[in-house]
């Protein structure tokens, strides 16, 4: 049986993207793994210009939301990556035996330097070409490798940072003894989910081209109406021809069940307005149950703290045993 690490960075509200592409996995994988750790990756986040009067609810926000998803505290360690000293303290121990070469060949890397370049933030420039940002791939691999983890779900476009946690976890089993396990990916269907507005582009956190998990009905309603489509009138996956419908018809499928080609059927000789109307009402109706437990937790805050500190104490201890092997092995002890 495998072990799991996963997380995501709490920029932003958790959208239908990050659902379908990572938590809908971690769900099933929960249920059949040997450990499953599931992070909100606090320290990621702040790579990027971030509020931080706000920040801390922004984590909160994202540890509600795995809780609402189903989460479940009996299954899998959930913890705030910042909690966990270990991870940080991993990812220097990997910066000494990693090359410059090895990060700044990753497209990831140059499409943040473009991000943080052109974000509106007023903070934006103090953030442009620091350490972090070349430096972050490092610390996923300490996230992963602390715990001796074997599976992570991921998305197609952060395969090359597994790629990479391999290449340091292969350096340092040659350099100072066998440590660190081979690292495998889970990839699924639905891993990218695309953006309403430019369907060439992931569902972001922010602006209207994402659906948060926590949207209104009627916001829900006015992004589906407003999302673009592509030319002539046919609903027909065709990635190429009509990436836009084709990504709409992926969330319908994924959310409802239904086959696309048996959802290409139903809407034949039927206009995009009336697709994109029950599309809607698919969102929504999908989403009602997650928000209604959203709001039990949110009424619970002790109950929360006391998962999270229950969680981030087995994970320190999880941790600590591999800093003990690791730094044996590196003379430190």
């Amino acid at each position: 049986m495998a072990k799991i690490f996963s997380g995501i960075r709490p920029s932003g509200k958790l959208h239908l993207g990050n659902y379908l592409g990572a938590i809908k996995n971690w769900l099933e994988l929960q249920n059949d793994s040997e450990q499953a750790i599931f992070a909100v990756v606090d320290y990621h986040g702040i790579t990027t210009p971030y509020d931080s009067t706000t920040y801390k609810q922004q984590v909160n926000d994202v540890v509600l939301d795995y809780l609402a998803a189903g989460i479940d505290p009996d299954k899998s360690l959930l913890i705030r990556q910042s909690k966990v000293p270990q991870h940080t303290e991993l990812a220097w121990i990997f910066n000494t035996i990693t090359p410059i070469g090895w990060l700044d060949r990753l497209p990831n890397y140059r499409e943040k330097l473009d991000q943080v370049e052109h974000s509106s933030d007023i903070s934006a420039k103090s953030y442009q070409n620091n350490l972090a940002l070349l430096a972050y791939p490092v610390l996923m691999a300490a996230d992963i490798l602390l715990y001796k983890s074997s599976l992570v779900p991921v998305g197609d476009d952060q395969k090359q940072h597994i790629d990479l946690t391999n290449e340091i976890g292969s350096k340092f089993n040659h350099l100072f003894g066998e440590v660190f396990p081979n690292v495998k990916t889970h990839i699924v269907q639905g891993a990218r989910i695309m953006s309403l507005q430019d369907p060439t582009k992931k569902m972001s956190k922010t602006g209207d081209d994402g659906i948060a998990l926590s949207d209104e009905p009627d916001v829900i309603r006015a992004k589906i109406k407003k999302a673009v489509t592509d030319s002539g009138k046919e609903v027909k996956y065709d990635e190429k021809e009509k990436p836009a419908i084709s990504n709409l018809l992926t969330i319908y499928h994924l959310l409802s069940g239904k086959e696309v080609n048996a959802i290409e059927k139903e809407y034949g000789g039927k206009s995009y307005v009336e697709f994109k109307n029950d599309l809607a009402e698919v969102v929504v109706s999908f989403l009602k149950p997650f928000q209604e437990k959203k709001k039990e937790f949110e009424n619970n805050p002790k109950g929360i703290m006391k998962i999270l500190e229950v969680s981030e104490e087995k994970a320190r201890k999880l941790a600590d045993n591999t800093l003990v092997e690791i730094k044996d092995k590196m003379g430190l002890l």
